[in-house]
């Protein structure tokens, strides 16, 4: 016996079945495979490596062949979206030419409904949008300050620039080296206090 695939079946005996599983108009060969696809689209948000998204859903399911693991995981991919292969830009482009053409459509009658219409539309697009940053962030922002490193020598701070260390002399690095690595060598009860705080 032949069964359509999951794909053909109506949304609402999906949907019906999703709100209400124990009367569920699903018939039971269609609710063990939704089962194990929503199963398989938990798994693959979190293990997006195919193979291990496999042995991972035979863990769980392990009455069920390979091939039908890969057909509820091809299955998956086409049903659900993943975090990792989720297409923010589109959506968001989608929903702010969804709420364009609302605004569009209401603006054209300009009844008091449809003035409410555009106010609603107008914060949902403040809230999609978010606030102006205050002040752009400069991209070149570390290239216009020097960074140093400040260095205690004999009770003497100096300062070092961090780009032209590798400008210094063999001799002087070494003597930098030694200079921050070194220091108060510590007992073992120094390194316990240490360790405990």
């Amino acid at each position: 016996m032949s069964y359509k695939s999951l794909t053909e079946l109506p949304a609402d005996i999906i949907k019906a079945h999703i709100l209400n599983p124990e009367n569920s108009p699903l018939p039971a060969h269609y609710q063990e495979l939704f089962d194990r696809v929503v199963s398989m689209t938990k798994i693959l948000q979190k293990q997006p490596v195919t193979r291990n998204a496999i042995k991972f859903h035979r863990a769980l399911y392990p009455d069920i062949s390979i091939k039908i693991a890969y057909s509820d995981l091809q299955l998956a991919r086409q049903l659900f979206t993943s975090y990792q292969d989720f297409d923010f830009d589109f959506w968001m482009t989608w929903t702010i030419n969804n709420i364009h053409a609302n605004i569009a459509r209401s603006q054209s009658t300009n009844t008091s409904a449809d003035r409410k219409i555009i106010a609603q539309e107008n914060a949902n697009l403040v809230r999609l949008l978010g606030k102006k940053p205050e002040i752009p962030v400069d991209p070149l922002r570390n290239e216009k300050h020097n960074f140093f490193i400040m260095v205690d020598i004999n009770n003497k701070r100096i300062k070092v620039d961090a780009d032209e260390l590798h400008q210094l002399p063999l001799s002087s690095i070494k003597e930098l080296n030694r200079a921050i690595f070194s220091g108060n060598e510590i007992d073992e009860q120094g390194a316990v206090e240490i360790m405990n705080s």
